[in-house]
């Protein structure tokens, strides 16, 4: 136990006790004259000190701020002197504690006068100790008189919970500080423990008091972020649901927090607005002390960050260490002692803030160490729940200043967020909308996901990401539900997502709406008239329910396609105090010189009114240009800008900060920016230096840029503000400079030249996207990856290639895009874009071949009949391969063209889909005969496989084999080991079918053996899945079950949540074949069920229904089976699946005739044989034998008299079939 020094205020006497208590339980004391040495002048020296002093750049202010330093050095000395050489019997206190350690001496302030309390008495130093503060343990205040109530000893040990309030009543409008949300859920994220972070909303007193009551004795810390007061310092103001202010006394405060077992609060208190200011001695924190709350953490004033979250995490780690919370701030005190420079305007400087964060403690109070589960190394693996998708991965970068300045907007936005559905924020270019909504996101991603538990979703709407409505949606769905919601048609998918955001409240943010319908006003828009429409009524439905709200940006304060209700709240600059802290933190990162920098820059911020990206080119300038030059000069630019230099949605002193800054940078720099205007929102430096080494440059630009010169470009520009940067190599251009770029562009080259440099970005980037394809081969997902991050710019070199009737180049261009919009299921945008291009083409043969683009054309018409086969549009799918077919059949050696082989494949698939087998089969086979003796052996192995995948259809297995065999030759001779896979799990499934069990587990061994080597977990899962299955059809129980539990514990770490629903239904099907417990069976469909319900899977959901149904009925419980049968076919009809609700139908039809139901059992056949001729169905043969057995038993007239009456036709009279043909 620590020895103790207490320092009591005996205020009747004006003296002060000063007793040390001893760990051998010795006392000594002694008493001393005091007066309290801070008079209101004092205070108020400090208090500006502490709230205005880095966010004032003066010479006076500096002067003012180190007398007020002295006098606090001096005021520690006087402490000292006046109190700690205090003696007893002729022996200093201070001297007994020093020679027994003061690293073992807490401090304790007592007394029941704020006034007494509120002195800095962390300041107390000495000549050879200095601030003893930084050698003791802790230092606290405790009040004479208060409640003692025992501290909890039942709170979790296995995570630190924290709860958070950040009531702002009576919202001001001036500059909000103070506020600590962020910086806390930062510190918890870092922790090396479980923590979680709850954030109230609304912050109400009666949400505090609700929860707390549900939840006692769960939280460790309770956070009251921006703590107003009343005037009588009696009370502490929360918000009313109507954002009013609600006072709630400090008793019924101490009382809620004391029943909920919380034993430690952290109280920042400061200033929301101008209108509610600081408080003056802590009368609050010692009134919470004294009504038993075990510690209160009082933070008078603001921390600036990154050193706020710094302080929060050493607490919150120490904390979770269960140390004594005073520890725990004497700790993260050091960390403030130890590095306490801060960011000002004129560079950094050394703050006090050391001293500001004070405790209150009524108990002492040992917090609980938060343990680690580790998990066994040699113990089997566990399955762990599935981890919530990251969803800020989703959203992009959101600038290098986050939300400095804006900590009022966004205080108001939350608020204008949760009562109202739809807000345009409408602001000038420039002015950190986008910036302030990507950190507004994260924000309610990480904290406020509470109020928007169904997410935080952004879109934007650029001429480089040509956004309609299915690709918002397809974004959105696949991002909940994974890739398998665009399995779902069109319809669907809308339907899917507006019922999402009607019941689960979430954010929208649509970004760049201005470019919607045309901006500036004149230019075509991004989308069509109907399709606007669109996005209109979807964000109609999507918010019917108040349930999700949407934040839409534009650079204009009315849209005209938005015709439904919202709010437009317009978005200025910063003002002064706001603009000058995100000016400190400008300067130190352009290391600007302290020296150069005057009160004057309060004149600048002004000028540009505060202006964000203005204000990051112009800061830089001041390491060459005087300040008071710099504003006269950017005042005389403005005033010289010529009409031509006005844009719509532009500031006029945006444009003169552009162009002098223009000015000052060295010729090359003004020769070679301008070339950005090519780039959309993103330039690496490699594909840069490509073109800027050729000698097509040179000839327009003037000279080459070598790789060295490339790199001084682009970081030149990023030190002056023209450019941000993503990494090393990459730098994002802010959407305001390619419009200045490219004016400058246009000045500076003949519109021949800007042609010419126009082709060398197509040239490169066709070979970029040449290498993107080859990548996309060697490692899927970090082509992918490329592919995305350069979509903009591949789009933009597209667009040029097709202006110029580069179609080879276009071709290029348009394989990567194409590709990975096809492994995303982007379906509609990827038909949208072929679109596009074949207006340009030309939409027949005729018309490409008299543009010369055939070649695109053949390209374009190919792979959209390829993926109309894949989504099952087999009509369509036959019209484009008709159509190609009829041109390469024209021409000359057409019917040797391997492309002619390639219609003929496609064919081929469209008759096995439609189980046209025999058809199938000719047509492969008339493919084989073109490419079996081609250059391109894939071609003849992809025939190959297909024949075997028809013959297995047919059931004649041992063909199947054979013809998987040679393609798995093909495969091995060139190698390719991914289709070898596929290969090896084809021929285990045929060795399956034909009950040769130990070679299908060899072969599907074979393929796990490439895939574990691979790392491909994603086709791991399926083998273990195909493995499970074989065990399973061997009776083999026990390693079915480990197979399966394999796949499920993979689905769900990667997150696959359509496989964890196969998995669930296997296990399932498990269980219903071994016939012992249905009851187990029935909970594993039932949790597939419910799986398919959530990721969307209407089809699958269906499947499962008759599963359920099959398993009820060969329980032979007639009724249940009856019920979910017809659940099943509810869903089927829904999804309009005539197959599957043919096969439902016969099975009513079957449960009817079970319970002797003849007319009900007669009318569900007759359904399922209507459906079966009408869309030539498979089940034919079966549903004619069941309708036979019908006849038989109802009696041949009264059928035929039946069925006329029913359907008002004769009765068939070839229902006598073969049964053996059934497959």
């Amino acid at each position: 136990m620590a020895n103790l020094l207490i320092i009591e205020d005996l205020a009747g006497t004006n003296e002060v006790k000063l007793t040390l208590n001893s760990d051998t339980n010795t006392s000594q004391s002694a008493t001393t004259s005091f007066q309290i040495p801070l008079e209101t002048t004092d205070r108020d020296e400090i208090h500006w000190y502490f709230s205005q002093y880095l966010s004032e750049a003066s010479d006076n202010s500096s002067q003012r701020a180190e007398a007020i330093e002295a006098g606090l050095r001096n005021l520690g000395r006087l402490l000292f002197e006046k109190l700690l050489q205090a003696e007893t019997n002729g022996t200093s206190l201070y001297k007994l504690a020093t020679d027994e350690g003061l690293e073992n001496c807490r401090a304790i302030i007592r007394s029941d006068r704020p006034e007494f309390l509120s002195i800095p008495w962390e300041l107390i130093n000495e000549p050879e100790q200095g601030y003893l503060i930084s050698k003791m343990p802790s230092i606290v205040r405790q009040p004479i008189n208060h409640v003692v109530i025992p501290s909890p000893t039942d709170l979790p040990n296995d995570q630190l919970n924290v709860l958070m309030i950040a009531p702002r009543p009576q919202l001001g409008d001036y500059s909000l500080s103070g506020g600590l949300t962020a910086e806390t859920a930062q510190s918890l994220e870092a922790l090396p423990v479980q923590a979680e972070l709850e954030y109230l909303y609304p912050p109400t007193y009666e949400n505090l008091k609700s929860t707390l009551t549900s939840k006692a004795n769960y939280y460790h810390v309770l956070h009251i972020d921006g703590s107003i007061v009343s005037s009588d310092n009696d009370s502490i103001a929360f918000e009313q649901v109507d954002g009013s202010q609600d006072l709630v006394d400090i008793q019924e405060l101490a009382k809620c927090v004391n029943t909920a077992g919380i034993p430690t609060i952290i109280a920042n208190y400061g200033p929301v607005s101008r209108e509610n200011p600081w408080p003056g001695p802590p009368a609050i924190s010692l009134k919470l002390s004294a009504a038993g709350i075990s510690n209160i953490i009082s933070l008078p004033y603001p921390i600036q960050s990154p050193s706020g979250e710094k302080f929060l995490r050493k607490f919150y780690t120490s904390l979770s260490e269960g140390l004594e919370v005073s520890r725990c701030v004497a700790e993260s005190r050091g960390l403030l002692m130890n590095d306490p420079n801060r960011i000002t305007s004129n560079g950094k400087h050394i703050f006090w803030d050391w001293i500001t964060p004070t405790i209150y403690e009524s108990n002492l109070y040992q917090s609980i160490a938060i343990t680690i589960d580790e998990p066994d190394p040699l113990g089997p693996p566990v399955l762990q729940p599935q981890q919530a998708i990251e969803q800020d991965l989703q959203l992009p970068a959101a600038g290098q200043y986050g939300l400095i300045g804006r900590q009022l907007e966004a205080c108001r936005m939350e608020r204008l967020i949760d009562q109202n559905k739809i807000i345009l924020l409408a602001g000038n270019t420039g002015r950190g909308k986008t910036e302030f909504a990507l950190n507004l996101g994260r924000w309610f991603q990480k904290v406020g996901r509470p109020q928007r538990p169904g997410g935080v979703f952004y879109t934007t709407f650029e001429t480089s990401h040509p956004s309609g409505l299915e690709r918002v949606i397809h974004e959105i769905g696949t991002s909940i539900a994974d890739l398998a919601f665009a399995d779902m048609t069109i319809t669907q998918q809308r339907d899917w997502v507006t019922e999402y955001f009607q019941r689960t409240p979430s954010l929208l943010i649509w970004d760049n709406v201005e470019n919607i319908s045309g901006f500036p006003a004149g230019s075509p828009g991004l989308l069509e008239e109907h399709e606007s429409a669109e996005l209109n009524e979807f964000l109609s439905q999507i918010t019917s329910s108040g349930a999700t709200s949407v934040l839409l940006i534009s650079r204009r304060s009315h849209e005209s396609w938005l015709n439904i209700e919202h709010v437009t709240e317009p978005w200025n600059g910063l003002n002064t105090a706001e603009s000058v802290e995100l000016a400190g933190h400008i300067i130190e990162k352009s290391s600007v010189d302290p020296n150069r920098i005057t009160p004057a820059v309060s004149e600048l911020v002004q000028a540009v009114s505060g202006h964000p990206l203005a204000l990051q080119i112009a800061l830089p300038l001041l390491k060459d240009v005087p300040l008071s030059v710099l504003i006269a000069e950017l005042k005389r630019t403005e005033e010289e800008l010529p009409p031509s230099s006005d844009e719509e949605g532009r500031d006029k002193y945006f444009t003169a900060v552009m162009e002098y800054a223009w000015t000052k940078m060295s010729h090359r720099n003004r020769t070679h920016l301008p070339f950005l205007s090519l780039f959309q929102r993103r330039v690496m430096m490699d594909i840069l230096n490509h073109m800027t080494q050729e000698q097509a440059y040179k000839s327009a630009m003037g000279e080459q840029l070598g790789w060295g010169a490339c790199r001084t470009l682009l970081r030149t520009a990023q030190s002056s503000g023209f450019l941000d940067p993503v990494s090393p190599s990459v730098y994002q251009i802010h959407p305001s400079l390619p419009w200045f770029y490219g004016k400058k562009l246009s000045l500076q080259l003949q519109g021949h030249n800007i042609r010419n440099m126009e082709q060398e970005f197509v040239r490169v980037y066709a070979d970029t996207a040449d290498y993107f394809m080859e990548s996309l081969y060697e490692n899927q997902d970090s082509g992918v990856t490329a592919i995305l991050a350069e979509e903009g710019n591949l789009t933009q070199a597209l667009g040029l290639a097709l202006e110029s009737e580069q179609w080879d180049n276009a071709q290029l261009l348009v394989q990567p895009l194409a590709q990975v919009y096809h492994m995303q299921k982007r379906f509609a945008e990827l038909r949208r874009l072929r679109g596009q291009i074949l207006e340009i083409v030309g939409q027949t043969s005729e018309e490409a071949i008299a543009k010369n683009a055939v070649e695109l054309w053949l390209y374009l018409l190919g792979t959209e009949a390829s993926e109309a086969v894949d989504l099952h549009d087999l009509e369509y799918a036959d019209n484009l391969n008709n159509e190609l077919l009829q041109y390469l059949e024209s021409q000359p050696e057409g019917d040797s063209d391997p492309r002619t082989a390639a219609v003929y494949h496609q064919f081929g698939q469209v008759a096995r889909q439609r189980w046209q087998l025999d058809e199938a089969v000719e047509w492969f086979e008339k493919s084989l005969a073109i490419v079996q003796d081609s250059e391109d052996p894939s071609a003849a192995s992809d025939d190959f496989f297909a024949l075997a995948q028809v013959k297995q259809n047919q059931r004649y297995y041992t063909e199947a084999k054979e013809l998987y065999q040679k393609a798995l030759d093909i495969h091995q001779r060139l190698p390719d080991e991914e289709s070898m896979v596929n290969d090896y799990r084809a021929l285990g499934t045929v060795c399956q079918l034909k009950f040769e069990y130990e070679e299908a587990a060899n072969w599907l061994n074979r393929a796990r053996a490439i895939v574990e080597e691979q790392r491909d977990e994603e086709t791991a899962i399926l083998i273990f899945h195909q493995m499970g299955t074989v065990a399973h059809a061997q009776y083999f129980f026990d390693d079915a079950i480990s197979w399966y539990q394999q796949a499920l514990q993979l689905s769900d770490r990667l997150g696959n949540q359509h496989q964890m629903a196969v998995e669930f239904h296997h296990l399932g099907l498990l269980h219903q074949t071994r016939g012992i417990v249905y009851e187990e069976a029935e909970e594993w469909y039932l949790t597939a069920l419910d799986q398919w319900n959530k990721i969307g899977d209407r089809r699958s959901a269906g499947d499962e229904c008759r599963q359920i149904g099959v398993l009820f009925h060969e329980q032979e419980k007639y009724e249940e089976a009856d019920k979910w049968y017809r659940e099943a076919s509810g869903i089927f009809e829904e999804i309009a699946d005539v197959p599957r609700l043919a096969r439902t139908y016969g099975q009513l039809s079957m449960i009817a005739e079970s319970q002797d139901n003849i007319t009900d059992a007669l009318e569900w056949a007759t359904r399922t044989y209507d459906l079966a001729v009408n869309h030539n169905l498979s089940v034919i043969i079966q549903v004619k034998s069941h309708l036979s057995r019908l006849r038989d038993t109802y009696g041949h007239e009264n059928f035929n008299s039946w069925w006329l009456d029913f359907t008002g036709t004769e009765a068939p009279e070839d229902l006598d079939v073969d049964t053996s043909k059934i497959i």
